[in-house]
């Protein structure tokens, strides 16, 4: 789908009341258009167009700069939010995690990921809605209709899984808005995961593999995976690990290993500078080439041809209709180029010891792209998750130098030190006990440059923060994983090591998992192999939120010694007062756990509490919403006026969807 339309608007729908921008418009009832649907989707094209909006709505939570795959992962105990010029990000969450809070950028994506989700929930309901305006040549059976329906199904569920996972209960339409609404109220969680699991167990059926539809397109390895997670929130271990073995034995794809790298070389950053062609000093960035660098590098079709990838962003330069440069590295990468509080020389780090001009003079700004450090790594996963026995694993490929970029792969390259004995030296934190770097929080940070490094090949040549790049949203390493947490939660411990192994293998690991060692750890075994694998690649925050769920129904011990329930009735408000997710971050998180301040604003700490599991809905969004109460999350200003959760009553899936309120008789 290298030529995806994107509809910003589609003709008839009406924006839902809390899915509008935060302009007065959210409480304009005007429709957007007097266009029929009989007129608007009189064909397959104009349904698929619909359908690829809500797409292209993924993609742009992946591809761009600060994303909010990004904010997710950096409410999680891999990363935080470390843009240290705006005190009031999602840092200190006592103070500025409130629904007042409008920030939508590398500060935080609560708003965005709220509206953009019922935005393209809306698209999705298009389809569902309108499914049979067309004329099937095989009516309700036919396959091209029941793909496109499955197809929807899919992008709805996953947008609803986020939804649930970062906000608890919320509203649940299943239909187009054909009128401006503003009487919405909340579901309990546990209805709209029954509905999404019906959906998409009719979809695992329809929807069509990998090798019969357009790259970008979501397959049905894709739908199982998904639903392997919804099956898992249910209990449904067994199940949730079948559907894995059926995506692992699947010859639509598999994991890339060494066994399939033919070539030398992976280059991970600029050798030469794009502007003048000299030759940069400093470490060579030609990397020996291995199954985890060449499984990620970015050159022509590499990522959309590998066996590997199952669901992917297709966003190559150069081609029209793209989605836009990723600024991957502007977004990942430490910042050592652009703040005074920034990277110094010795011997009193009064100096700045990178050029910070952004022309055709820097150096190592164009060997290792401008970062500007909004994901800074934990000491978890820049440290903890790579000793094994008191062993750092740099035999990892995905920890092995060069692959991921240490801070001492800069080389101080200011014309301001030539002529001193510090000029083309590697940098340093320390020197004589000088601390040389002020704002370490967002300057100074090793990370997995190997998965981030795109060259500027049209536009912004000069910063070299992160070229156009395909990006696998779903690969086949994760379905190992995912039936390694199956097998976990059946105490499979065995089981659950083979498949963690089978990923450290192919990434050279120097040591394995025995089962005890899974027995032991607990679903710690498998969220440190997720780090490791897939460390800016999922929904970090939304998978530990899925497990303290799954924690919270089974009264299983946690590795930590504790026990986790709920009241039978409301996850939401069980959740906010003690949960895993809490616990993981306090234990791993050292920023929360160490309610750790910024130099820039000394007065900004990182604090996190039990409610911030679930995040606050943007309160114009409520207010709008004036024939209803719409709840406010537990624990957040306005909740105090929450009202019971309505619970949902499973529709058959295949046909077009009743309006939920309308169905339990809440609504006429």
């Amino acid at each position: 789908m290298k030529n995806i339309i994107y509809i910003k608007e589609i003709g008839l729908i009406f924006l839902l009341t809390f899915s509008m921008s935060c302009k007065d418009e959210f409480l304009d009832q005007a429709p957007l258009s007097t266009l029929s649907p009989e007129n608007t989707f009189v064909n397959a094209a104009g349904l698929q167009t619909a359908l690829d909006a809500a797409i292209k709505g993924v993609f742009n939570q992946w591809n761009g700069d600060t994303r909010e795959l990004m904010f997710n992962h950096n409410m999680s105990e891999a990363t935080v939010v470390s843009a240290t010029d705006k005190p009031d990000a999602f840092v200190d969450l006592r103070t500025y995690a409130t629904p007042q809070n409008s920030r939508d950028n590398d500060a935080g994506r609560a708003l965005s990921f709220y509206a953009e989700g019922y935005k393209q929930i809306k698209n999705c309901n298009t389809v569902i809605d309108y499914i049979d305006i067309p004329e099937w040549a095989g009516g309700e059976a036919d396959p091209d209709r029941n793909h496109l329906l499955g197809s929807a199904y899919f992008v709805r569920a996953f947008f609803y899984m986020q939804l649930t996972m970062q906000f608890g209960n919320v509203a649940f339409p299943l239909n187009v808005i054909s009128e401006a609404r503003q009487d919405f109220k909340a579901f309990h969680m546990q209805g709209i995961w029954d509905q999404m699991i019906s959906d998409l167990e009719w979809a695992v059926q329809h929807v069509k593999p990998k090798s019969q539809i357009p790259v970008g397109q979501p397959p049905v390895d894709a739908v199982k995976i998904l639903l392997a997670k919804y099956y898992m929130l249910n209990e449904r271990f067994a199940d949730a690990e079948n559907l894995m073995t059926d995506v692992i034995n699947d010859p639509e794809s598999r994991l890339f290993t060494d066994a399939d790298v033919d070539v030398d070389f992976v280059r991970i950053g600029n050798n030469v500078n794009p502007f003048t062609g000299e030759v940069l000093e400093g470490l060579d960035c030609n990397q020996p080439a291995d199954a985890i660098n060449l499984l990620h590098r970015d050159e022509g079709a590499q990522k959309t041809s590998n066996p590997e990838g199952i669901w992917l962003v297709v966003n190559e330069p150069f081609i029209d209709g793209s989605q836009g440069r990723s600024a991957a590295v502007r977004a990942w990468g430490p910042n050592f180029v652009s703040t005074n509080k920034g990277v110094k020389a010795p011997p009193a780090g009064t100096v700045t010891g990178m050029n910070i001009a952004q022309n055709e003079e820097s150096k190592q700004m164009h060997k290792w792209g401008r970062g500007q450090g909004f994901a800074r790594p934990t000491n978890y996963s820049q440290f903890e998750i790579w000793r094994f026995n008191d062993e750092n694993d740099r035999q990892d490929y995905r920890h092995k130098r060069g692959n991921w970029f240490d801070m001492d792969m800069l080389i101080y390259d200011n014309p301001d030190l030539q002529g001193t004995e510090w000029y083309g030296k590697p940098a340093q934190l320390y020197y004589n006990n000088v601390l040389l770097c002020e704002d370490s929080i967002r300057c100074w940070f090793g990370y997995p440059m190997y998965k981030f490094y795109a060259e500027n090949k049209e536009d912004q040549v000069k910063r070299q923060d992160g070229g156009k790049r395909d990006i696998y949203l779903m690969r086949e390493a994760e379905a190992y994983l995912v039936r390694a947490e199956a097998r976990f939660w059946q105490s499979n411990f065995q089981g659950a090591s083979e498949d963690i192994n089978t990923i450290r293998e192919r990434a050279n690991a120097m040591h394995m998992y025995t089962a005890a060692d899974v027995q032991a750890d607990g679903i710690g075994a498998i969220l440190d192999e997720r780090c490791r694998e897939l460390f800016g690649e999922e929904y970090r925050h939304d998978e530990l939120v899925r497990i303290s769920i799954i924690f919270a129904k089974t009264g299983r011990q946690c590795y930590n010694g504790n026990t986790y329930t709920w009241d039978g009735e409301d996850m939401e408000k069980s959740l906010s007062q003690a949960s895993f997710y809490y616990d993981r971050q306090i234990e791993k998180n050292n920023f929360f756990r160490d309610e750790t301040s910024w130099s820039t604003y000394p007065t900004t700490r990182y604090t996190i509490d039990p409610k911030h599991i679930f995040w606050p809905i943007y309160e114009p969004y409520i207010i709008g919403n004036v024939g209803n109460i719409l709840n406010q999350t537990t624990g957040y200003d306005g909740s105090e006026k929450n009202v019971e959760p309505l619970t949902h009553v499973v529709q058959s899936a295949g046909v077009p969807n009743e309006d939920p309120m309308v169905a339990i008789g809440e609504i006429e």
